[in-house]
């Protein structure tokens, strides 16, 4: 059986690192097909912006860094995913990047996206609030259905042990 939970106000300052990212609008990468970190899955190739930890300004990972519990400060590395008004991720599972371990944490959706598949193949949509932890095995299948012309860009920050890409 498939076990699926969720830790509301995990993630702290979720405000300010929001307000952050949108002034560092410059240091998201597109993923969408034909460039550098195009994000395919085996239902095609999916579309939305990642700005990795490696790119972000100081000021931001430290923010992140002090956002979360400190056990998660171990981690290797981390992502904040943007996706605009038109971008979707497709279903797949994690760790195709090499990495063994991570934590998915909600920070803006003006409607629920993110989707999960159980055994049967039946989808759960989530109630993405802001600072929950979805806690889900790597190997689940997931995706984030596409946004909407109307809402504002939803955002997700991904915490990961081991490769990121």
């Amino acid at each position: 059986m498939i076990e699926v939970s969720y830790v509301e106000d995990y993630c702290k300052n979720v405000d300010a690192i929001i307000d952050m990212v949108e002034q560092h609008q410059d240091k998201f990468h597109s993923r969408k097909p034909g460039e550098q970190y195009n994000f395919s899955t085996n239902y095609g190739d999916s579309q939305l912006s990642s700005m990795f930890e490696w790119n972000m300004p100081g000021e931001l990972r430290k923010l992140v860094f002090e956002s979360v519990p400190k056990e998660d400060r171990s981690c290797d590395g981390f992502v904040i995913n943007k996706y605009d008004p038109g971008d979707y991720l497709l279903r797949h599972k994690d760790s195709a990047g090499g990495y063994w371990k991570f934590k998915l944490i909600f920070l803006r959706s003006d409607r629920p996206h993110f989707a999960w598949y159980d055994e049967s193949k039946v989808q759960h949509l989530v109630d993405e609030k802001p600072g929950m932890l979805l806690v889900m095995p790597i190997n689940l299948e997931h995706e984030v259905t596409k946004i909407e012309e109307d809402e504002r860009p939803k955002y997700s920050l991904v915490l990961t042990w081991g490769k990121i890409l």
